[in-house]
């Protein structure tokens, strides 16, 4: 288990923080474990049980147009969006095409993560954010630490993933009319 990260206010890391910076950093945590604990996905959670998510990643800022996953890119991590807003897209042909869009308490890259293969899509954060960051052993370790969790994150993405799959039969069988696209 990699221990709580956090980073100074001008962005840098620091392995070895001054006592305010570590004040401020654990005022932070405390923050976002309350947070952590409004989302749906983490309802009943404990202060300790979120600050222990929180223990298995680190804590990113990202500004406006900041791109978190790349499509293609090897499966290492998994995020949860804190604050802000992400944006989720792919790219054909030289042209861009928005999926879905993300806010607080979605998770995001963890089918990949799950089934060991590419990224399917691209996240970039449409204005300031930040999220939690857990590494693929992370997220595996959690989801064997706590079953109540996993079920929860394994039943909202399936439940996404079977609303991508029903938007998609829907658009095959009723296209978009030439002045709809």
């Amino acid at each position: 288990m990699s221990m709580a990260f956090c980073r100074t206010r001008d962005g840098t890391d620091h392995p070895m923080l001054s006592p305010k910076t570590f004040e401020w950093c654990f005022h932070m945590n405390e923050q976002y474990a309350e947070m952590m604990r409004t989302f749906p996905l983490f309802k009943g959670f404990t202060p300790q049980g979120a600050q222990t998510l929180l223990g298995y990643g680190e804590v990113k800022e990202y500004s406006k147009g900041d791109v978190l996953l790349k499509e293609g890119d090897s499966p290492t991590f998994v995020l949860v969006v804190l604050t802000g807003r992400m944006q989720i897209y792919i790219e054909r042909e030289g042209r861009e095409m928005v999926l879905n869009e993300a806010g607080p308490g979605t998770v995001l890259g963890e089918l990949a993560v799950l089934a060991c293969i590419p990224r399917s899509s691209s996240v970039r954060a449409s204005e300031k954010s930040a999220v939690l960051h857990w590494s693929a052993k992370a997220f595996r370790d959690l989801l064997l630490w706590d079953p109540f969790l996993s079920e929860r994150i394994l039943r909202e993405s399936l439940r996404n993933l079977i609303g991508k799959e029903k938007s998609l039969i829907d658009s095959l069988i009723c296209p978009a009319s030439p002045h709809e696209k």
